[in-house]
């Protein structure tokens, strides 16, 4: 694939913080809904030309996603900078075109995302029982792990995000 185009993506990823905090703010599942900006973060990882170009996108869609929440500014950026590094560096050992590996990639990101904002979250605002957090991290895992691959193949198959 060619180099992804970067404020396209960006652009791409706005719409859906911006559905993600209007639309389906009020459509949870246990609590949770589906973290939609861990499939742009994983498409960059996956489909980017170069490493270090996935991890400007994840880290600026982590910063876009921390301006749309209430917790510390550069949570979100770390976090989705980390899930870049370990998706770019797994990148030759995933069949990244396959939906199965897309959805595996989706709900270990969203899960992984979601854990280490609520140890965030907890060392700076207090405890957050144990049950409860893991109930939304797994009922927010299982919901973006469903959405991943499509979002993935509609992203792959757009051709105004390819230059």
């Amino acid at each position: 694939m060619k180099n992804i185009d970067a404020v396209r993506l960006m652009a791409v990823a706005v719409a859906a913080l911006v559905l993600e905090t209007t639309l389906l703010a009020n459509v949870a599942w246990a609590g949770a809904r589906p973290d939609l900006l861990v499939p742009v973060v994983a498409f960059a990882a996956l489909f980017a030309a170069e490493p270090s170009h996935a991890y400007g996108m994840a880290w600026a869609v982590g910063l876009l996603r921390d301006l749309g929440t209430a917790g510390p500014l550069g949570q979100y950026a770390l976090i989705y900078l980390v899930l870049a590094a370990t998706l770019a560096s797994l990148r030759s050992l995933l069949f990244r075109e396959h939906p199965l590996t897309q959805a595996a990639v989706g709900g270990l990101g969203a899960a992984a995302a979601g854990l280490a904002s609520a140890a965030c979250t907890a060392a700076f605002a207090g405890g957050i029982p144990l049950t409860l957090c893991l109930a939304r991290t797994a009922s927010s895992a299982f919901a973006t792990a469903l959405l991943a691959p499509v979002a993935v193949t509609l992203l792959s198959r757009t051709r105004l995000l390819v230059r």
